[in-house]
């Protein structure tokens, strides 16, 4: 268990003291051991950095509705697209059968993979591993912009289904 307090004055934070106009230093370094054997949660370890994710062993887990946006236009070529496909199946396997999802990808257009949220059924989630297997990066990208308004559109349409 560990807790950290840290309450430094404005003085403390500023690069000079004694100068009024000089900006804060916003540097704050906390050491953290990720080498133990019993852990709360899951820690993540990559080129040193890590992430620990954790959640009360208590918590009821709550379905999930699962939008998946993809980017597969030619900037995601290579390792890139191959890492988002490895990361899906990965994220696919996890889903439970209360969850619900769907995939929505993007390059020079958008395209739907289904007209709707599907259940994380057995089958479902194979033909969904399928459509993955498929995913490779071409086109131009179209912009963020354009595919959030799209992302906003279906969300509402699916939601009235």
């Amino acid at each position: 268990q560990a807790h950290i307090l840290f309450k430094p004055a404005v003085d403390q934070q500023k690069v000079n003291p004694e100068l009024d106009e000089t900006l804060l230093n916003g540097d704050f370094v906390v050491r953290y051991d990720v080498k133990r054997e019993v852990t709360a949660g899951d820690i993540q370890i990559v080129n040193g950095y890590f992430v620990h994710y954790f959640a009360p062993s208590e918590m009821p887990v709550f379905p999930k509705n699962v939008i998946f946006v993809i980017d597969r236009s030619g900037s995601m070529a290579g390792r890139k697209i191959e890492q988002t496909r490895d990361a899906l199946l990965k994220i696919l396997q996890d889903l439970r059968p209360e969850d619900h999802f769907s995939f929505i990808t993007f390059s020079n257009r958008v395209v739907e993979w289904k007209s709707s949220l599907l259940p994380a059924t057995e089958e479902n989630v194979a033909s969904a591993a399928a459509f993955v297997q498929t995913l490779t990066a071409r086109g131009a990208k179209i912009s963020a912009y354009k595919a959030s308004q799209f992302l906003i559109f279906i969300s509402d349409e699916w939601e009235r289904k």
